[in-house]
């Protein structure tokens, strides 16, 4: 399998004509470059996906090309190809291509290369072809005017999409490719052919060109309607809300998480972690069959976690190599070399979770469930939400103060830990029902997020600490180098726990006054309007 970033031009116009004229015209040879005549190509694309959308999700196009030259020659390349939009014509796109046999895409996901890359893209789903285009390309190349060495190549090419319901779409394109130029090299030569050609840049790409000449559109799995919620709504129904909004939010990712992104790790992990605290919160008012599921979102949260650890300490590891030099920079290769390989394990253990049947049960599960919106308890269908938000907020806010205020100089980095977990429930809990509460919620949301800022630093710097020392001491020994930098690594962490616990209080403050007041204020104003006899508006 070959990995490249393709770069080039493209182009539309309503004919061909004036692009073969002004090529025509260009001199064969020339002080520094010249064009040649290349066979003309017949190329047959097929593009797949799953019935879900996980490839375009995930920011791809998957491609089977059967290409014929004149001569005859013909070869099969399967190709995935990102989806970034071009600029003024120009496309930069990351493309992972492998030569096949045959034309099966099941038998390519079932080998190596190239098919493992699908196989972490869609796990255990199948593909299904979504549309066809045919393209004749006449080609040219650019070279240099003293040797072969190919600049760019010229193709034009004319498309026809065809759709399994037979509806068709004609494409005629102007493409430069760079080969071995960079774009600034090329752009004087592009825009006199751009000019002379009357060529537009193209608004969309083949394969978008293609779905929509198919009627296809790759939507979310989950309705997004009915997310926001009022003060004097059934709670049920601002249960729904809730969980639709945030599980939408895990499955929107989890494309992201399967390429490989370590953002999308933490913002799936984010999600479920919200997912969790509601399930926690909702507990006594249902619905039964999301409470019931605790188990299988924790076990995702935790296999996630495992890779979002190994991301921040390998990010925490390359900021630091940036100031080493000498024997120091090569000391911490082998503890780098030992974390990407552990992170290469976790993710492997993360995707097998996800193509587990646990987790596709239960993904299944909940979009019934959430399509049907199978009722809460009685007890839910008969509060108003604000009531219940404003209740759940203070027992959880309580909770975290009973923690806090515990704490002191002989405290351990786990009882901090118990008070991350706190201030993290609760503000997911307030970041859930903050849209009642306005200014209130947002400038106690702003002061919980730096707590979380200064615990989750002590934390990272405690998992660092067990995480670099076991890498260090349990398997293949590594350099003394290597150990006298952990050593190193971890005294330094040691010394910043000292200014963790000097912010911790400082940060702390800020949630227990001025801003805890004006929350309480906001949400008793809401309550009591909930309560009140019909005529006043909801707040949304």
């Amino acid at each position: 399998m070959e990995k490249n970033t393709e770069q080039e031009w493209q182009f539309t116009a309503p004919g061909l004509d004036a692009a073969h004229a002004w090529l025509a015209a260009q001199p064969r040879e020339s002080s520094d470059r010249r064009l040649t005549v290349r066979p003309t190509l017949t190329l047959t694309d097929t593009y797949y996906d799953s019935p879900d959308w996980m490839i375009f999700r995930a920011g791809f196009a998957l491609r089977m090309r059967r290409e014929r030259a004149d001569a005859g020659r013909e070869q099969t390349e399967v190709t995935l190809k990102s989806l970034n939009a071009p600029r003024n014509g120009l496309a930069q796109r990351t493309e992972f291509s492998q030569r096949i046999d045959g034309t099966d895409i099941t038998a390519v996901v079932g080998t190596t290369g190239i098919g493992e890359r699908i196989r972490e893209l869609i796990g255990e789903r199948t593909l299904a072809p979504l549309f066809k285009a045919n393209t004749r390309r006449e080609r040219q190349q650019l070279l240099e005017a003293d040797s072969d060495l190919a600049l760019a190549e010229v193709d034009l090419d004319e498309t026809s999409i065809e759709a399994p319901s037979g509806v068709s779409q004609q494409l005629k394109r102007v493409e430069v490719e760079c080969i071995n130029a960079t774009p600034a090299a090329l752009e004087p030569f592009v825009t006199q052919l751009r000019d002379a050609a009357r060529l537009e840049p193209v608004m969309m790409s083949k394969f978008r060109a293609g779905l929509q000449a198919a009627g296809l559109d790759p939507a979310g799995q989950i309705e997004l309607a009915s997310l926001e919620i009022s003060a004097r709504q059934p709670f049920a129904d601002t249960q729904f809300a809730l969980l639709r909004r945030y599980f939408a939010a895990v499955l929107e990712k989890e494309p992201l998480v399967r390429a490989g992104s370590s953002a999308a790790v933490h913002e799936m992990r984010v999600a479920a972690r919200h997912l969790e605290v509601l399930l926690r919160l909702f507990s006594g008012f249902g619905p039964r069959w999301a409470t019931a599921s605790r188990g299988s979102l924790r076990a995702l949260i935790q296999s996630l976690g495992a890779v979002r650890d190994c991301d921040v300490q390998l990010e925490y590891l390359h900021g630091s190599s940036a100031a080493l030099s000498g024997a120091d920079l090569a000391s911490i290769e082998p503890l780098l070399a030992r974390l990407t390989q552990r992170r290469i394990q976790a993710r492997a253990r993360l995707l097998h979770l996800l193509d587990s049947n646990r987790i596709r049960s239960w993904v299944t599960h909940w979009l019934e469930q959430l399509r049907l919106g199978t009722a809460s308890g009685a007890r839910a269908r008969e509060a108003a939400t604000a009531r219940v938000a404003r209740e759940l907020v203070r027992s959880t806010a309580a909770r975290l103060r009973k923690r806090a205020d515990q704490l002191n100089d002989d405290s351990s980095a786990d009882d901090f830990h118990r008070v991350r977990i706190r201030a993290k429930r609760l503000r997911y809990a307030l970041d859930a029902f903050g849209g009642l509460y306005g200014d209130a919620a947002r400038e106690y949301l702003d002061a919980l997020a730096k707590l979380q800022h200064v615990l989750g630093e002590y934390h990272d710097s405690t998992v660092r600490a067990e995480m670099f020392t076991e890498i260090v001491t349990r398997g293949r020994r590594v350099p003394a180098a290597t150990s006298f930098l952990v050593g190193r690594l971890v005294e330094r962490d040691q010394n910043d726990f000292k200014k963790c616990r000097r912010k911790f209080l400082k940060a702390y403050q800020r949630i227990k006054r001025r801003r805890w007041r004006a929350l309480l204020a906001a949400m008793r104003e809401q309550a009591h309007a909930a309560s009140s006899p019909p005529g006043g508006a909801g707040v949304r």
